[in-house]
């Protein structure tokens, strides 16, 4: 997969140093194979877990290993940067540790900034620092709002840190991003799918502005180089939106699956999640009585790849209180599900049935005129390169 340098950054990148944090995940990853590839750039990768690095093996850059909770390997790691790109953010532990590190991290990114002279930072935020967002067009004037999820409120508290720096930042709240290496909205959405049925709230006729991760990269690079960026937020979608229909039937196709979707109106929804709740069957219940006695077992299952990804698709979406809920049940043996001979439909919390029925149409007006942002992908190419990486990493 290749991608022409942009043409709006020339060589204003060639040479410069560059930290980018979160390096080993699926949009730092990205960003650093970009810079050095197509801008030449002296990256520097700061990652958690040297594991994580393992894609960036093969590019000429300088892996260190660190967290950005401790401000000497936040203070290394940037000393002597022009630029750097903050997409770490805090994926394991407690919620309430989360949510720290999403927000101090941030702190102590923007103070090491600070004192090493760093010349521009892009920071990573969200589209759901916005909140339960309603129908209609979004655009960067609308009131940011509290969700109730730990995720997206500390990624809140970090973007008005960020902007009430003084320092040069930029900030990009990106859509739903999807592509090679994806997590929530690529190998999740697949796995889902596999395993089970994806219910279509109203028919799946609500809006997914989804972005590819290499528009979003893109969105970055500029951020980085433009002088209109600096205090400004620009919300980074595709050209259009999709509707929650179009997008998991590409991902039906790409399966090879048919009927893997569920059409349900939003009361049948809820009403199923309800019954959902009361069901008790016994031998889920034995299976989980006995991991319940079993912790090192429960922690490793919890620890798979799959186990992973669903506590990211849950610390993504749903309130701090519903995922309490769900954590306490599963520990104490009374976690449910659905009974049937087929493959089972996964139920949607009520949170998620009002996020897929919102037809909510995100505005980029602002990085494209601040930014000159222009989206390369539209969903069908977006798509059409996911499967095949797809495909080349046995998803499929």
């Amino acid at each position: 997969m290749s991608l022409a340098p942009l043409a709006g950054i020339g060589d204003a990148l060639a040479g410069r140093r560059v930290l980018v944090t979160g390096a080993g995940g699926f949009i730092g990853g990205r960003l650093v194979e970009r810079l050095v590839l197509h801008h030449g750039a002296e990256v520097r990768a700061l990652v958690r877990n040297l594991a994580g690095a393992a894609r960036l093996a093969r590019f000429p850059v300088t892996v260190l290993r660190g967290d950005i909770g401790s401000a000497p390997d936040v203070a290394t790691a940037i000393q002597g940067c022009e630029i750097v790109f903050h997409c770490a953010y805090g994926t394991s532990g407690s919620q309430k540790h989360r949510s720290w590190v999403n927000r101090e991290g941030t702190r102590r990114v923007l103070e090491a900034s600070r004192a090493a002279n760093v010349g521009r930072v892009v920071h990573l935020s969200t589209l759901m620092v916005y909140g339960e967002t309603a129908d209609g067009d979004l655009d960067e004037t609308a009131p940011r709002r509290r969700f109730g999820n730990a995720y997206s409120d500390s990624k809140l508290e970090a973007e008005q840190i960020a902007l009430t720096s003084g320092l040069p930042v930029a900030v990009l709240q990106p859509t739903a991003v999807y592509g090679p290496y994806g997590g929530v909205w690529t190998e999740a959405v697949i796995r889902a799918l596999r395993a089970g049925r994806q219910i279509l709230v109203n028919g799946g006729d609500g809006l997914g502005n989804a972005v590819y991760v290499d528009d979003l990269v893109s969105a970055m690079l500029l951020a980085a180089v433009k002088d209109g960026a600096v205090g400004e937020a620009f919300l980074i979608s595709g050209e259009e939106p999709v509707t929650w229909r179009e997008l998991y039937g590409r991902f039906e196709r790409m399966l090879g699956a048919a009927s893997r979707t569920v059409d349900m109106t939003e009361g049948e929804a809820l009403a199923f999640w309800k019954s959902w709740r009361k069901a008790q069957p016994r031998a889920v219940g034995e299976a989980l009585r006995i991991l319940k006695g079993e912790q090192p077992i429960r922690e490793r299952i919890e620890r798979t790849r799959e186990g992973v990804w669903l506590r990211e698709m849950a610390s993504t979406i749903l309130p701090e209180s519903v995922q309490q809920r769900i954590k306490a049940k599963m520990r104490s043996g009374s976690h449910p599900t659905p009974q049937q001979d087929e493959l089972p439909i996964h139920p949607l919390t009520p949170e998620l049935i009002r996020f897929l029925r919102a037809r909510t149409r995100v505005r980029i007006d602002k990085a494209r005129r601040l930014l000159g942002y222009r989206p390369a992908f539209d969903f069908a190419a977006g798509m059409d390169l996911t499967e095949q990486w797809a495909r080349w990493a046995n998803l499929l």
